[in-house]
């Protein structure tokens, strides 16, 4: 079990008697690099525990496959690249983790009380132990841990296989689901799999009857996974027993960590189950499954069919050939083209490979890896040597020799960047938050080795407008602060699609006749090109965006709290998501704007540009409760010295009124009462007068009502133009 990133591929296939594709072999076995000690190890993890850029590795340990053997200490790894060179380890498990022993079958890292350091927590099986969580001691000792369980809520002895963070509540902390298969790790008459919330701090509180799970025997591994595509935290749990109303766990989240069965959605597979992996595998958006043992011990997909028919539902694929008993599934695009291809780690002969083609069709691709007879019982995917290629540690179990094994990869670097294939702005609780959905190269366990950040800027009042014409952009380059929104206008060119061609690699379609905008976020200069339209437009963007950095809020989805920006001239913030992955490639997602929590209500209409050259906006402040009485009117961009008012009415228009476009519909009323000067500033702010509203003009709550303001304007002669409009629904 490991922390990484990918993109997903599917193919089981067994020794070459499967007659599958032939492929030069790409990693190869680095005997004796790893120390000891050998145990039986069932769950490794690559993780950076101490923050000096490589990655070691934690290794689950513990004897016992269907009743329990010797307890064991867990082993960690620490990797000296840094401080000597590739490829040389040390054992410092006692050092680090002090003495502890258990039967630990997997380990799961997060960073559950927010100090920026890795976490770990070890699963532990045959009702022994509770489960271990060490916490990171951080800036004072990098690296070394204290095992906190009882103190963090962790105090019931549990039968475990499989355990994974998230954030199951949109707080924007870890909680923690973990599996429990009662009296009988494999058998019995199982139990339910328990939920812990995290208070912020890393201290959890047991609040499993919010699962509404149902009884299951031999539950094994945890996915937390948007399987349904609401931008919230599913459960997805495997169990190797056939169970009633779904062999698995499929529990779907309300968003509060309050879940609903839906495990018969599920087509049924084998008992012999141990893990599955869910992610994007035909290029629609929704999550398919690559289950082990889909049918006996062959492995095989099942096809999401949300985004085909808009429900929740699973058709099942092909199954591979081959019929072995494997216990690791984990996806990594080893041919470096752009989709998850798959890594079985085997009980078998060797570990195996199959390539994705697309359109859910996997290739075995025999021969990429040392031929090793050996008990896989899970792998880590990483660049553990630091030459841009993810690399396969094999953890070992169950049967034969112990020794964990290390295979390099001597393929083509990892050089594509991560790829945001959604992105929404979702509400509370608190500020709303920008989500992202990433894929790279590397998903292990629904993990990935992405870091995200996000850059915002208020939207600033005026469009700049491109024409787009078949002879070319006019004007051909343009210099923006950031938060500028470009308007691309067809102007001949026809329908067409314009593609920026650097680092941040966006396009958008033009429609003939129509316009089409983008906000400009990050400072990095752009070129922009269209099919049928010669030369290109070069777009720089000035100014520093405020970066925040996301908070990993499970798998492949990021979260991003929107900043408190200072009031300004319109009431929207702009945004973009950027995401690294391990190697240092970087991709951006599409920037948009949202409203700003700070300003309620909601603008529209498309004001003239005014005599300062830019269009006048309408900015609400303060709250949208009625009964608060506590909303404040203001316009910015106005003509310096310029008198005016406000106007409101329950309908919204569109009307080229003088010199600018009147936002309002009929009826409407003018606060004339409250007539106020644009100044120096080019802004005017009025406090709403509940207490002295025009004749027609009456406030109740649900009620939607429209604002914008009217100022005089000479553009050239003297007349009136306005902001644009803004709605507030009273609350």
């Amino acid at each position: 079990m490991t922390q990484r990133t990918t993109r997903i591929g599917v193919l089981f296939a067994g020794a070459a008697i499967f007659g599958a594709s032939a492929a030069a072999q790409q990693f190869t076995q680095a005997a004796g690099v790893l120390p000891g000690p050998d145990r039986w190890s069932e769950g490794v993890t690559a993780v950076d525990v101490d923050l000096d850029g490589d990655l070691d590795l934690i290794f689950a340990n513990g004897d016992g496959f269907a009743s329990p053997g010797a307890q064991r200490q867990n082993t960690l790894i620490i990797n000296k690249l840094v401080e000597q060179g590739p490829n040389i380890y040390a054992d410092e498990s006692v050092a680090r983790l002090g003495v502890n022993l258990s039967h630990a079958k997997g380990a799961a890292v997060g960073d559950v009380n927010g100090d920026g350091y890795p976490d770990v927590l070890f699963v532990n099986a045959f009702n022994t132990d509770v489960p271990f969580l060490y916490i990171n001691r951080g800036a004072a000792q990098p690296g070394f841990f204290d095992m906190e369980s009882a103190s963090r809520g962790l105090t019931e002895v549990l039968s475990s296989a499989g355990g994974q963070f998230g954030d199951l509540d949109g707080d924007g902390d870890l909680d923690l689901v973990i599996s429990d298969a009662g009296a009988s790790l494999l058998g019995g008459a199982g139990a339910t799999p328990k939920l812990y919330l995290n208070d912020g701090a890393g201290f959890f509180t047991d609040v499993s009857g919010q699962l509404n799970a149902p009884t299951k025997v031999a539950q094994q591994d945890v996915s937390l996974v948007d399987i349904d595509n609401d931008w919230d935290l599913d459960l997805l749990l495997l169990n190797r027993a056939s169970n009633s109303n779904g062999t698995h766990y499929l529990l779907l989240n309300d968003g509060t960590a309050n879940f609903t069965d839906q495990s018969s959605v599920l087509p049924t597979t084998s008992g012999s189950v141990y893990e599955a992996e869910a992610a994007d595998l035909d290029g629609d958006l929704d999550r398919d499954i690559f289950f082990l043992s889909l049918n006996g011990f062959r492995e095989g997909h099942v096809r999401s069919d949300l985004t085909e028919t808009g429900s929740l539902g699973f058709t099942t694929g092909s199954l591979q050939p081959g019929n072995v008993d494997d216990n690791e599934v984990a996806m990594i695009d080893y041919d470096v083209d752009g989709d998850y291809d798959m890594l079985i780690g085997s009980l078998g002969n060797r570990e195996r490979f199959y390539r994705n083609d697309g359109g859910l069709t996997f290739i075995n691709a025999l021969g990429l890896i040392d031929q090793v007879a050996d008990s896989t019982l899970d792998v880590a995917v990483a660049d553990m040597d630091g030459d841009g290629d993810y690399d396969i540690v094999t953890a070992q179990g169950e049967s034969g020799n112990f020794s964990n094994k290390l295979f390099l990869n001597s393929g083509p670097a990892d050089t594509l960047a991560p790829v945001f294939v959604a992105t929404t702005v979702a509400a509370g609780p608190g500020r709303p938050r920008l989500l992202g959905r990433v894929q790279d190269q590397v998903l292990d366990d629904g993990d990935t080795y992405v870091t995200a950040r996000a850059f915002f800027a208020r939207v600033a009042p005026t469009e700049v407008e491109i024409q787009v014409t078949a002879s070319g952009f006019v004007p051909a380059s343009v210099s923006v602060p950031t938060g500028t929104r470009i308007r691309f206008v067809d102007a001949g060119a026809g329908a067409t699609t314009l593609t920026e061609g650097g680092a941040l690699g966006w396009s958008l379609d033009l429609v003939a006749g129509g316009n089409v905008d983008r906000a400009m976020v990050a400072s990095v200069g752009q070129t922009v090109s269209a099919a049928g339209v010669a030369g290109s437009l070069q777009i720089t963007v000035t100014g520093t965006p405020l970066a925040v950095d996301a908070f990993k809020y499970g798998g492949d989805v990021y979260s991003t709290p929107f900043p408190v920006i200072a009031p300004g001239q319109t009431g929207e913030i702009a945004y973009v998501y950027q995401a690294t992955d391990f190697m240092g490639n970087v991709g951006w997602s599409a920037s948009g704007a949202a409203r700003d929590a700070d300003a309620p209500g909601m603008n529209y209409c498309d004001p003239t540009i005014n005599s300062s050259g830019e269009q006048a906006r309408i900015v609400l402040r303060g709250s949208d409760v009625l009964a608060s009485q506590a909303l404040t009117l203001e316009a910015w961009a106005l003509p310096t010295a310029s008198f005016g008012f406000f106007l409101a009415s329950q309908t919204q228009g569109a009307l080229p009124v003088s010199q600018g476009t009147f936002c309002l519909g009929q009826p409407f009323g003018r606060f004339s009462s409250f007539v106020v000067n644009s100044g120096a500033s080019g802004s005017v702010s009025v406090p709403m007068p509940f207490n002295q509203l025009p004749s027609s003009v009456s406030f109740a709550v649900g009620e939607s009502w429209n604002f914008t303001y009217w100022f005089r304007d000479t553009n050239p002669g003297v007349g009136a133009n306005f902001s644009d409009g803004i709605e507030l629904v009273w609350q």
